[in-house]
């Protein structure tokens, strides 16, 4: 256990990078409790969030854009997902290139489906910056302000051996039982 904390902290910059790319809202929220503790610095967590995340944002737009067609057999599933993530994108646009970063299971759809209903790209481009910046920035602090908070939690785990086990089970299952639950069409 101790070997995988070491490797994260060694590689966490890069971790973070990576995982920042596809929305990354556990890795800015995990970089942020281990800056205050001091394993990492805040600064540097919110920036290469928010850069990987820009990027990542960016990239989805331009394969919804360039790449369309060989993009579609990959959504063939989540064809009306998808057409309803044009639809409010036109009704919402800048609002919900805001929103989207916050909410889990959109940060797929919305770059992809801005490309598909034609929105401009200079928009986009300055937007999903700011709304990258705005995201990492505050979950970043969050999760900064609440770092005292998650390990003295991590210590009651710590003192009773069976709670981790057992936690990680309930987790599971409740994770199952949301999308099994809501999921359905």
């Amino acid at each position: 256990m101790q070997d995988m904390i070491d490797t994260l902290l060694r590689y966490g910059y890069v971790i973070l990078f990576v995982y920042s790319l596809g929305g990354g809202m556990v890795g800015i929220l995990a970089a942020g409790v281990l800056s205050s503790l001091g394993k990492m610095e805040l600064q540097w967590c919110i920036l290469v969030a928010f850069v990987a995340n820009t990027l990542g944002s960016t990239l989805l737009y331009m394969m919804g854009k360039y790449g369309k067609k060989d993009l579609m057999p990959y959504f063939k599933k989540h064809r009306r997902k998808l057409a309803l993530a044009m639809l409010k994108m036109k009704q919402y646009g800048t609002t919900l290139l805001f929103i989207q970063k916050f909410v889990y299971g959109l940060k797929t759809f919305i770059p992809i489906a801005a490309a598909l209903a034609k929105y401009d790209f200079k928009k986009f481009l300055i937007v999903n910056t700011l709304a990258s910046l705005l995201w990492a920035g505050i979950l970043g602090y969050v999760a900064f302000s609440f770092g005292y908070l998650v390990e003295k939690i991590f210590e009651e785990f710590g003192r009773y051996s069976y709670a981790t086990p057992l936690f990680l089970v309930v987790l599971v299952a409740l994770i199952w039982f949301y999308l099994v639950r809501f999921s359905k069409k």
